[in-house]
C-alpha cells in the first residue's frame, strides 16, 4: 500500500466518524438519552483529535498555520475527554473553542494558499 492509498483510508475512516457523529447526535437530540449524548461528546474529542493528527501530517513545519490548526484540535479533543469525566462547563467551552481555532486555522491556510 503506497502513501497516498494510505491517506485516502484515514481520510474515509475519519468521514465515517463524522457521520457516525452526526446519526448519534441526531439519536440523543431526538430521545435526550444521556448515554447516547456522552457518547457524542466522546465523539467529538476522538474526530478533533483525528483531524487534528491529520493535518500535523499535512504541515509543512513546526511555525505552520496547520501546525497551530493541529495543535488546538488535539488540545480540543483531549479537552473534550476531560469535560467528560469532570462534567466542567468551562472545560467543555474551552475545548470547543480550541477546535474552532483549529478549524479556523485550516480554513486560513486553504484560504491563503490560493
Amino acid at each position: 500500500m503506497d502513501v497516498s492509498a494510505g491517506s485516502t483510508a484515514r481520510s474515509r475512516a475519519i468521514t465515517a466518524l463524522i457521520l457516525g457523529y452526526f446519526v448519534v447526535l441526531a439519536y440523543a437530540t431526538i430521545t435526550n438519552d444521556p448515554l447516547a449524548a456522552t457518547v457524542v461528546e466522546l465523539g467529538f474529542g476522538i474526530i478533533a483529535i483525528a483531524v487534528g493528527a491529520m493535518l500535523y501530517d499535512r504541515s509543512e513545519g513546526p511555525r505552520s498555520v496547520l501546525t497551530v490548526g493541529a495543535g488546538c484540535l488535539i488540545a480540543g479533543g483531549v479537552l473534550a475527554f476531560v469535560a467528560v469525566f469532570t462534567k466542567s462547563i468551562t472545560v467543555d467551552t474551552l475545548s470547543s473553542l480550541l477546535v474552532f481555532a483549529g478549524v479556523g486555522c485550516y480554513v486560513y491556510a486553504v484560504w491563503i494558499a490560493n
